[in-house]
């Protein structure tokens, strides 16, 4: 059996992607000591067997294949990661530790990273936004995930901590407080525990969409939406589209088409809300988990990057009558495609972008 089991929580958007990567392509260099990654993409299904309901009857399934993989191997590490642990209840998480992994709770370590909450405010705005949630206005955004405490940090990692003690380490996804300014050269310190170890290969992190990127995406959307009305409800069809819009945002980012816009920012009008609103738990997450005031020392400078220009999500503010017309016909074609078979476009999208197939 491995040594040590190392889950990664996450959050979204700290670079899990790019750690991930790092994982599958074998990118390191750890003299002297071995590192098992038991799939060839993430573990985020496995993490969604302990929150979607539909998904419970696949738990004891993937939670074995994992302990199968990890009993065999006689490597000093291993690796469980996925972003989707972030809406994962830990309690829930322990009890499926103590039933599908006998024997390993005492070899196990947690880390996940937090990011500041104006930069995750933009960065999860921009995420819903290619995923095909139908968001009107930035300034829409920040009051919904006010009402709805989406970036309220405390009280949910003190939750971790209190299940998992000082086996659970929350790192802060800031640039300066990272291991070489890099989440990737962070992440395998925590693993390694030490500076012994080289990453080999260069791993490129999911650079943000611009303004008018986002627009292009958003506009298709709109399109599967109209096309596909009747099956908005199903899982299935949200899953598929996802997959659509994450697939599409990484062929934007290597394509001229729009790059050439504004990134997202945050309007000068609601930074007073913001500080205001999210000092406490700024505060309460520095004070327990940091040294310093980290968190509050970035959310007190999110004023130095703001717009007092309203940032228009409509494709048409952007692109000429004939791009739009080829993304129409293009996302016509997507929206049939999508309607007829949600599932295999979803399972064949994930297995293209990790190159085999996949733990979706």
């Amino acid at each position: 059996m491995i040594n040590e089991l190392v889950i990664h929580l996450g959050d979204t958007k700290t670079g899990s992607t790019s750690i991930q990567k790092a994982l599958v392509a074998k990118a390191y260099d750890i003299p002297g000591k071995t590192l098992l990654y038991p799939t060839m993409n993430n573990h985020v299904g496995l993490a969604k067997t302990l929150t979607l309901q539909r998904r419970f009857e696949e738990r004891e399934k993937r939670f074995t294949r994992v302990y199968k993989a990890v009993k065999a191997s006689d490597a000093d590490f291993a690796v469980v990661s996925a972003e989707h642990f972030q809406f994962v209840d830990p309690r829930v998480l322990n009890e499926a530790i103590e039933s599908y992994w006998p024997g390993l709770r005492d070899r196990i370590r947690l880390v996940a990273y937090v990011r500041p909450h104006g930069s995750k405010i933009l960065s999860t705005f921009a995420e819903r936004v290619k995923l095909g949630s139908d968001i009107e206005t930035l300034e829409d955004f920040i009051d919904m995930a006010s009402e709805k405490r989406l970036f309220d940090y405390a009280e949910r990692f003190a939750a971790w901590r209190e299940v998992f003690g000082a086996r659970f380490t929350l790192r802060p996804f800031i640039r300066d407080r990272l291991y070489k300014r890099d989440a990737v050269q962070d992440f395998f310190r925590y693993v390694v525990g030490n500076e012994g170890f080289e990453i080999t290969e260069e791993i490129a992190a999911n650079s943000s969409l611009t303004i008018s990127q986002l627009a292009l995406l958003r506009e298709m959307h709109r399109y599967l939406a109209e096309r596909t009305q009747n099956q908005e409800g199903l899982p299935q069809f949200r899953e598929a589209r996802g997959s659509v819009g994450r697939v599409m945002a990484e062929y934007m980012r290597d394509n001229a088409l729009g790059q050439d816009g504004e990134k997202v920012r945050l309007p000068a009008s609601r930074v007073d809300f913001i500080k205001e609103r999210y000092a406490a738990d700024a505060e309460a997450l520095d004070t327990a988990f940091f040294d310093g005031f980290p968190m509050s020392d970035e959310l007190e400078k999110i004023g130095k990057s703001t717009t007092e220009a309203v940032q228009s999500l409509e494709a048409s503010d952007y692109f000429s009558p004939d791009v739009l017309n080829c993304i129409g016909i293009f996302s016509n074609v997507l929206a049939d495609l999508t309607a007829q078979s949600p599932g295999q476009i979803k399972t064949a999208i994930t297995r293209s972008r990790a190159g085999t197939d996949a733990d979706a």
